[in-house]
């Protein structure tokens, strides 16, 4: 009898302490699942990514952070053995500061840890945003070829990671960050971040890009939407017919509009709603007419990572759609104090659209 006693009371201990060591064992599982591997090795948010010899590199964030960003024109690296130089165009300065700033305030407001998507190789001898069908043209060096594949192996690991975290979540946005410096045909007056009237040649605007070309975006509203599928944020779209997709591209709540709010002029807004003709401002072509607002619309990275449903370069049909901001040295990109002001305002601008767009609830700082 007392035999059984112990049995039983034996029994009624061991069942709870194996039920806790099961239930131990399946969250270490659940963990090492939601662990980012690539290439065989694990990493978790923090932790950096090197890709081909530490040309191009991948700051982890967390599994359930909306916000990717890219910085793919920012390096010096020359390479070793040194890469040719393959292009003309040059550096965007300062986007990498900016875009750890950014990231910065985002986790001060979410709790969030961004993605962030790094190339330090100088954009002359390796551009990321090189359309497939110039790579073998272009990168006959095979370190250079390399670190674009490595680059690009890297943000499509990332955002597939995301994604499917994101088929049961909200969705998320993917930020491609780079610097524009268009001119003026002379000095005009613009607000500086602490408010003072100056002048510069240099346009203060920030440049939005969807992938759509430019005669699009200088079109009427109805012409802007029936081009929702040809668009990085072609989900979006999608996920709220009831919004004119021009609405999405230049209303109030469009990231322009959500910018323009704290105090960054964007265009396409609901200020620079389109790209207007202006001989005085921006000069005239050969044949005497006068050019347009001069703008950027979207590289292959934007076109490629983003929800194009239609066209050349088609996305992914997930829920992570993006957009190409060309920023500004004067208002966003030149110095510290710059760059902190306009990362917080950034930011603002990114909750305020994932709050609006994708239903989160976060508190922006």
């Amino acid at each position: 009898m007392r035999y059984t006693q112990l049995k039983i009371r034996y029994a009624g201990i061991a069942l709870p302490l194996f039920l806790l060591i099961v239930l131990s064992f399946k969250n270490s599982n659940r963990k090492l699942e939601n662990t980012f591997t690539y290439e065989g090795k694990n990493y978790k948010p923090g932790d950096t990514v090197y890709g081909f010899k530490g040309y191009v590199k991948l700051v982890v964030g967390d599994e359930d952070a909306p916000l990717i960003l890219g910085v793919p024109h920012d390096g010096t690296n020359i390479g070793s053995p040194e890469i040719p130089e393959t292009g003309t165009t040059g550096r965007d300065i300062n986007t990498l500061p900016l875009a750890f700033e950014i990231a910065s305030n985002f986790k001060s407001s979410t709790k969030k840890r961004a993605w962030i998507v790094i190339n330090t190789i100088a954009r002359k001898r390796m551009d990321p945003n090189t359309f497939p069908n110039d790579v073998d043209k272009r990168y006959t060096n095979e370190d250079a070829k390399n670190s674009y594949l490595s680059y690009h192996g890297l943000l499509k690991a990332a955002i597939s990671y995301m994604a499917e975290y994101q088929k049961k979540d909200k969705g998320a946005l993917f930020l491609d960050l780079h610097g524009q410096a268009h001119t003026y045909q002379s000095p005009q007056t613009y607000v500086s971040v602490s408010g003072k009237s100056l002048e510069s040649k240099f346009i203060d605007q920030t440049e939005l890009g969807y992938g759509l070309s430019n005669y699009a975006i200088s079109q009427s509203d109805e012409y802007l939407d029936k081009l929702a599928d040809s668009s990085s944020i072609a989900a979006i779209a999608k996920a709220n017919p009831q919004v004119r997709f021009s609405e999405l591209i230049r209303g109030p709540y469009s990231f322009g509009g959500l910018l323009e709010k704290e105090k960054v002029i964007a265009v396409p807004g609901p200020n620079l709603k389109t790209l207007e003709a202006n001989a005085t401002l921006f000069g005239a072509d050969t044949d005497g007419n006068p050019k347009r607002r001069p703008y950027f619309n979207g590289g292959y990275c934007t076109r490629k990572y983003g929800t194009v449903i239609l066209g050349p370069t088609k996305g992914f049909q997930d829920k992570i759609s993006s957009i190409q901001a060309e920023t500004p040295g004067i208002t966003v990109r030149n110095n510290g104090n710059i760059r902190e002001i306009a990362a917080e305002r950034f930011n603002r601008a990114i909750v305020a659209y994932l709050n609006k767009w994708y239903g989160y609830n976060y508190k922006s700082k």
